[in-house]
């Protein structure tokens, strides 16, 4: 027992060396050296996730330098993001007691400002907290709160990462029917934004998604491109990250000399960075793996070096910090009694006369500011009421005008198809009966019998196609999933393109009027991409949840101008519009002229009210 606890202290002390920093900490000391009060705040606050990425002990110094600084020189807003960015430092560091009232101070600024962003922001990150002390339902209650901010202030940023948030805390809970759909719009977000951060995040939860389908290539494939966009933007912190979960990868599909490798490697790693928590995670991840292995003695050695560093990130210094906490809130509160007193005493030895004539004078120029401010204010809104009145009558006509071009277009292509095709059908069949009526030989007969009837079948045929041009009868009967798996088995029978047809959530049917504009511009959209594109590959994706339906089709086409679709004379995407705005939703084109890959975009909510459902432009 002596012997295996000497050995323990030896590991344990090679644990607790000096830490290494990077390069990157000189530079970031050169920009703070010529920067000052309320500049070198904004500059920690802006570039608080490279600092804390390059060395975690230098972020923490300078986060409580920018709190410092923000709240002596009175700037609420700058103090509220300082604050946050000080919470989530302590939490990685493990002083969870420190940064709980960080979090809360940052919280009290945010909402005094009424910045919802800001509030979205940090809900995310203290909801991230209360997860990690076990308190669930405040997590939960956090979470919803930052969608719903996020929603109101327009923060696709935040809300997708709310949505990756909550999909990892489902995921762990083997709820994978909520936390799939959340992480596909989570990933949509970041491509949308083109955030390599996010993504950095994003093509890991892909990857644990495909891992769970026993995808493992394609698996491998994401966990390599996360590591990639991790290393490019410097994210060390990410990188190590990265190292640990494919380890949990390895140690999954049982590779058991993979996952100590890659254990190892972020074991020691995140020593030199000084990232202790996940220096613990990997520890005990490793000791599972050499249990597995059947090395019982130097799992045991492991295991035991993991649990001390648990014990002294969560437990061993608990009641100290809460005696410091409330010493510190003690003084705080003698020093605000004391300046209280010293202010009464100084609002005391002003005369009585000069505190009035200030107080009418003040109210009187206020009184006259906020009526000429009201005045002001309604007139402008009228201006822009007005304004916004014709935008919305002009578009509206334009939608009206796209749609009567569009509808006689059709109109003209079916009355064509009609001539061309059966016309021509017709008359061959007339010409089969007239040779009837010279009296034909029994075999000659034969062969007329024959051939109406061939021409017969092809008319049928002809008349099939043209019905489903016009209203598939699967998507009125079976609804908008079977539409599109008959509509994508039909293109992909031509071997031109291959469509990829994903859908969650759709296990109740839709509307009429949401299913068939959804299907419309499926349908639109990628006859646009077999007829103008290079692409070879298409997803099409559908995604519902309580709040909202997304269509997503992403093609490996080359990109093109937008503005040549959006700007252009045709009534492509015009139509496009008028059925996104019938069922409230709005319409996104991620595209880059000369890049490979496309994506188009439809949000809408998943419940909608309509008055008639004839305004379906079928």
């Amino acid at each position: 027992m002596a012997k295996k606890l000497l050995i323990f202290l030896a590991l344990s002390g090679l644990f607790w060396s000096s830490f290494s920093q990077d390069n990157s900490t000189s530079e970031i000391e050169k920009e703070l050296a010529n920067l000052s009060g309320l500049d070198l705040v904004d500059y920690i606050n802006n570039n608080f996730y490279a600092i804390y990425s390059a060395d975690f002990a230098h972020s923490l110094q300078l986060t409580r330098k920018a709190v410092k600084l923000s709240k002596k020189l009175n700037s609420p807003h700058k103090e509220a993001l300082a604050q946050k960015n000080y919470g989530i430092i302590l939490y990685l560091i493990g002083d969870y007691e420190t940064a709980l009232p960080a979090y809360l101070r940052s919280y009290d600024l945010y909402d005094s400002l009424n910045d919802k962003s800001g509030l979205a922001q940090l809900c995310n990150e203290m909801a991230n907290y209360y997860q990690k002390q076990g308190e669930i339902e405040k997590a939960l209650s956090l979470w919803t709160k930052s969608e719903h901010l996020a929603k109101e202030s327009g923060d696709l940023r935040t809300l997708g990462t709310s949505y990756g948030m909550q999909a990892a805390f489902h995921w762990v809970r083997k709820n994978y029917k909520k936390s799939d759909p959340l992480y596909l719009k989570c990933h949509a977000i970041r491509l949308q934004q083109k955030d390599s951060v996010g993504l950095g995040y994003t093509y890991l939860d892909l990857a644990d998604m495909e891992r769970r389908k026993s995808n493992f290539e394609k698996a491998i494939s994401y966990f390599d491109q996360s590591t990639e966009i991790r290393k490019a933007i410097n994210d060390n912190q990410g990188v190590l990250e990265n190292y640990k979960a494919i380890a949990d990868f390895y140690f999954q599909t049982k590779d058991v000399q993979s996952a100590i490798s890659f254990y190892t490697k972020a074991i020691n790693e995140s020593r030199a960075f000084g990232y202790p928590d996940l220096v613990r995670k990997s520890l005990d991840s490793l000791s599972s793996v050499l249990a597995m292995a059947g090395d019982f003695e130097k799992s045991l050695l492991v295991k035991v070096q993991a649990e001390n560093l648990e014990d002294s990130l969560f437990n061993l210094e608990r009641a100290k910090v809460i005696s410091t906490l409330q010493a510190k809130y003690e003084t705080q509160k003698k020093e605000q009694q004391i300046e209280l007193q010293q202010a009464l005493l100084e609002e005391q030895e002003a005369t009585i006369s000069r505190n009035r004539i200030a107080l009418i004078a003040s109210a009187t120029v206020l009184a006259l500011l906020i009526v000429i401010g009201a005045l002001w204010r309604n007139r402008i809104r009228k201006k822009q009421e007005l304004k916004l009145q014709q935008v919305k009558l002009q578009t509206k006509e334009a939608e009206i005008t796209a749609t009567i071009s569009s509808q006689e277009k059709e109109r003209a292509r079916y009355a064509r198809d009609l001539h061309d095709g059966f016309g021509q059908m017709i008359s061959i069949l007339n010409m089969n009966l007239k040779s009837l009526e010279n009296g034909s030989k029994p075999d000659e007969r034969q062969k007329v019998f024959a051939s109406s009837s061939q021409v017969i079948e092809d008319m049928y045929k002809e008349l099939k196609n043209i019905c489903f041009d016009l209203m598939p009868q699967t998507l009125i009967k079976h609804g908008l999933e079977s539409a599109l798996r008959e509509f994508v088995d039909r293109i992909n029978e031509t071997s031109k393109i291959s469509i990829e047809l994903n859908v969650f959530g759709l296990d109740e049917r839709l509307i009429d009027l949401q299913e068939i504009s959804l299907y419309r511009i499926s349908q639109e959209w990628i006859n646009n991409i077999l007829k103008y594109s290079d692409a070879e590959k298409v997803t099409l994706q559908i995604t519902r949840d309580e709040d909202e339906i997304t269509l997503l089709i992403e093609d490996n086409g080359t990109g093109f101008d937008s503005r040549l679709l959006t700007a252009g004379k045709g009534n492509g995407w015009k139509n496009l519009n008028t059925r996104a705005n019938l069922i409230k939703g709005e319409l996104t084109l991620e595209t880059e002229h000369g890049k490979k890959g496309n994506v188009l975009i439809v949000n809408a909510p998943s419940k909608l009210l309509i008055k008639n459902q004839e305004e379906v432009i079928a």
